[in-house]
């Protein structure tokens, strides 16, 4: 009995494992070697064409930024059209909240991924206990499937006009967007940090 408690429970957990909570991973990151300098204000602007997306996105990372100390500005505030603007039109809405550069996230890929997990069984020793578990279904394998969100985040300092930094990321199962979005800035804004930029 204690036998077939802990084999239910180690399905159990795995199952529990394989539906877990989204996460985001720095999976690479560049910076200018020559900008030694840092940012106090930058422009968020998050590439979307769903305005709900771009909103909720920009206003989320803002938040974070903000509570480092620095003055972040959401661009839909500044660029109402939902869509992309032409050149002009994105300089003068950066050039009007006078920061110092804009950090700029857009999405590179989604990629839906698959996984299978099998239990091992767990009863009497050698080959018997494993093929009469079997039987059971303890050796039925687990089927996971979820996405794989890929990001670039840039930011570009104002008075260079070119990318002072550029990191890659990846979120995994990806469910609320603003709860996705808390957790995506909070890696970003730690990669910042540890290289100075704020």
């Amino acid at each position: 009995m204690m036998r077939k408690m802990l084999s239910t429970c180690a399905i159990l957990l795995i199952a529990v494992l394989g539906t877990g909570c989204a996460s985001t991973e720095l999976i690479n990151s560049w910076r200018d070697p020559d900008y030694t300098g840092s940012v106090t204000s930058l422009v968020v602007l998050g590439v979307s064409k769903q305005a709900s997306v771009r909103r909720v996105f920009e206003d989320e990372f803002a938040a974070q930024l903000r509570t480092k100390g620095i003055r972040a500005i959401p661009s839909y505030t500044l660029i109402a059209e939902d869509g992309p603007v032409d050149e002009e039109r994105l300089r003068a809405a950066i050039e009007s909240a006078k920061t110092d550069g804009v950090i700029i996230t857009r999405l590179v890929n989604i990629q839906n991924k698959t996984t299978v997990t099998s239990t091992a069984a767990v009863g009497r020793p050698y080959y018997y206990g494993y093929y009469s578990r079997a039987w059971v279904g303890y050796y039925e394998p687990l089927v996971h499937q979820y996405e794989v969100v890929t990001a670039e985040t840039t930011i570009f300092a104002r008075e260079r006009g070119e990318p002072v930094w550029s990191g890659t990321t990846e979120t995994f199962a990806p469910e609320n967007l603003k709860k996705e979005t808390a957790i995506f800035a909070k890696t970003v804004i730690k990669a910042l940090e540890k290289e100075g930029l704020i």
